[in-house]
């Protein structure tokens, strides 16, 4: 079959985030239209490991902080004979980014929270969507919030929509037990200042939440800001902070928890609020957020900077009786039927099908660079 697009995924050297299972699923569902899968320079087959991994994120920094330092034109730039689809912005800034190509946006949050960034990362992501923004490439967000946050920025592309992630299958069934005392509320997320988790852990000391048995439960992996928020859980009575974990063990999580907690400062959209959902959790989230648009109207909200209102809702959530339960469940279950497999798997094949009615297709294979050929086609 004619390939219609290339892509890159260069953020899955690296990346083992939501933003790596939305492009994986991508590949997975719309593989038998995808020529080439770049990492960095490298077309393969499936993403990197190990060391190969390691060198090739090396080097994808060194180009990136090249590029920063010197200017775009000091190293050739990636281009395909296909339409490109970026599965995170951050990689046109080392590709001939066209009208053609496909960008997909996660949030604009080192644009429009730089205090939880690096400064580097905030200059490549300026860079980045100032190209995107130039080349009036095609835009896809998981989130209404997003697509605005980008439209205040920098006004409308030709092509910009929303394909909302799907809820991972991976997350259904009993999974593995860990071991927590009693009832407990849960946080899942990158462990960090975005994810906000010591103001939550602040509000659950001030619930009086363990004084009643109940705890209060944090898995995720560490991102700027993961230390102090294990001093703060390392003196709060009731606080359990796990390191990133399984599957099969946060499917237990989900299925044990009393209720879910994710009072974030930034989400593109947040998938452990709809993962929780879909496990018949009701969750407490930030208030005039991306995790409410996701949630809907069944969840409980907060100010996620008010820790006394957090307090309210934490023990809210734990008293709520059977038949509001109940009736909160519904709720969330119509909001996150958005999120299906089917439907994200269709709004992709029509932009991809959108693409070649628009474009010359070429055979799969037909790859090259500007400056220099493809390092391999195997992994």
């Amino acid at each position: 079959m004619t390939s219609i697009i290339d892509v890159d995924f260069s953020l899955a050297i690296y990346n083992r985030t939501g933003k790596y299972f939305v492009g994986r699923d991508i590949l997975e569902d719309q593989g038998h239209l995808v020529g080439s899968v770049y990492y960095w320079r490298l077309a393969a087959n499936r993403p990197p490991v190990g060391l190969r991994a390691k060198l090739l994120g090396r080097a994808l920094a060194i180009e990136d902080g090249l590029r920063a330092r010197y200017g775009d034109s000091t190293v050739a730039a990636l281009r395909s004979r296909r339409p490109m689809l970026h599965m995170d912005p951050s990689t046109v800034v080392h590709a001939a980014l066209r009208a053609s190509d496909i960008v997909l946006c996660h949030d604009l949050g080192p644009l429009t929270h730089p205090e939880l960034f690096t400064p580097a990362v905030c200059d490549l992501y300026r860079r980045a969507y100032a190209v995107v923004s130039r080349a009036d490439a095609r835009m896809v967000f998981v989130s209404q919030a997003s697509m605005d946050a980008y439209r205040d920025l920098y006004g409308d592309n030709s092509d910009m929509r929303v394909i909302y992630p799907a809820i991972r299958a991976e997350i259904g069934g009993q999974g593995d037990p860990v071991a927590i005392p009693g009832p407990f509320l849960l946080t899942v997320g990158s462990v960090g200042n975005r994810k906000n988790q010591a103001t939550s852990i602040e509000a659950f000391a001030r619930s009086g939440l363990h004084q009643s048995g109940v705890s209060y439960v944090i898995c995720g992996a560490r991102e700027p800001g993961a230390d102090a928020v294990a001093a703060v859980a390392a003196s709060t009575p009731g606080v359990i902070l796990l390191p990133y974990v399984t599957d099969a063990e946060l499917q237990w999580l989900y299925g044990a928890a009393s209720g879910f907690v994710l009072m974030s400062r930034l989400e593109g959209f947040g998938v452990p609020v709809a993962e929780a959902i879909a496990r018949g959790l009701v969750p407490l989230v930030t208030a005039d957020s991306v995790l409410e648009e996701v949630a809907g109207e069944g969840a409980l909200v907060a100010p996620c900077h008010d820790a006394d209102a957090i307090a309210a809702q934490m023990n809210r959530l734990v008293a709520l009786t059977s038949a509001e339960r109940a009736l909160r469940q519904q709720r969330l279950a119509r909001s996150i039927a958005r999120f299906s497999r089917q439907s994200f798997a269709q709004g992709w094949s029509t932009l991809i099908h959108d693409v070649a009615g628009r474009a010359q297709l070429v055979p799969a294979g037909t790859v090259a660079f500007q400056g220099m050929q493809s390092a391999s086609q195997a992994c």
